[in-house]
């Protein structure tokens, strides 16, 4: 296989974010039209999603290499569950909420804040001072959500509260995706496998959370476009060519064109739905796009 160009991987990368920023945005037109649950829709695009992604990485090499990875280390296959319910799923699920409560722009700025969450993890669970960059970066990301949320005046709330606090918890299970299966990568588990088996059995585990197994209401002509983007593009495309472009980046680069999303989140609420910040709460929103990059601009 020919090696992907580094510019060619910035892209597939930085389009993975916008792809990522559009079905929040698919997600918050789909509650507008439907009366179905976040766990509901959690519950179909994990499922869809997930089996979809294993049928296009089943082919792979490594996609092979993990299931026999696993069967001689049986024990790691529980860490496989707990990533997908515990992270995965979780991260999507209190997403969906987010975005239902508060909206797409919003929702997906505060999650953002997970980069500092990272942080303060890192160091407690290594006993060690966080480096200059990482405490700037929480300092940027705790201001930045600040300002969002409350537009400088710390008496009221500009985003619903259920909104910010949702989002901070989609925040924290997208940080626990980053770093638990770090072992798991460590043991040569291919992402490509553990991203769809993750998302497949999290989404199975929605079945015992939903009272409506049904999947026809899906279907309805005014939700069947927002949930075939969320699925299509905001899940596995945006998954597959992430991936294809990590490999040829590092991981700052990385973290800095998945920036793509929370900004490109804000620019398609802004031309879909009309959501405007004020000034202050767009400087917030700036704050937390560099609260990302923050470390790595520092280091270099």
């Amino acid at each position: 296989m020919e090696l992907l160009s580094r510019g060619l991987a910035l892209i597939l990368v930085g389009m993975a974010g916008i792809f990522w920023a559009s079905s929040g945005v698919a997600v918050q037109d789909f509650f507008a039209h439907s009366t179905k649950t976040p766990m509901e829709l959690t519950n179909i695009r994990m499922c869809l999603g997930g089996a979809i992604l294993i049928l296009f990485s089943a082919r792979r090499k490594d996609f092979r290499q993990s299931f026999s990875i696993l069967n001689r280390h049986p024990h790691l296959w529980l860490d496989v569950v707990i990533y997908g319910v515990i992270g995965v799923m979780l991260m999507q699920y209190t997403y969906f909420q987010g975005i239902s409560i508060g909206g797409a722009a919003a929702a997906t700025v505060i999650c953002y804040a997970c980069p500092a969450m990272v942080v303060i993890w890192d160091s407690f669970y290594y006993k060690r001072l966080p480096k200059r960059g990482e405490v700037i970066a929480v300092m940027l990301a705790m201001s930045g959500v600040f300002l969002l949320v409350t537009g400088g005046n710390p008496t009221k709330l500009i985003v619903p509260l259920g909104c910010v606090l949702w989002s901070l918890a989609s925040g924290a299970a997208f940080a626990f995706s980053a770093i638990y299966p770090k072992h798991l990568f460590a043991k040569k588990i291919d992402p490509y496998f553990l991203t769809g088996v993750g998302m497949l059995i999290g989404g199975l585990t929605t079945f015992a959370l939903v009272d409506d197994w049904s999947w026809q209401a899906f279907l309805s002509a005014e939700v069947l476009f927002d949930v075939s983007w969320i699925i299509i593009f905001g899940t596995v495309g945006a998954f597959l060519i992430f991936n294809a472009g990590l490999r040829y980046l590092t991981p700052e680069e990385a973290s800095i064109t998945v920036t793509t999303e929370p900004a490109a989140s804000v620019i398609i609420s802004w031309l879909i739905f009309g959501t405007v910040f004020g000034a202050v709460e767009s400087f917030g929103i700036i704050l937390v796009l560099l609260a990302i990059v923050a470390p790595t601009i520092i280091k270099r």
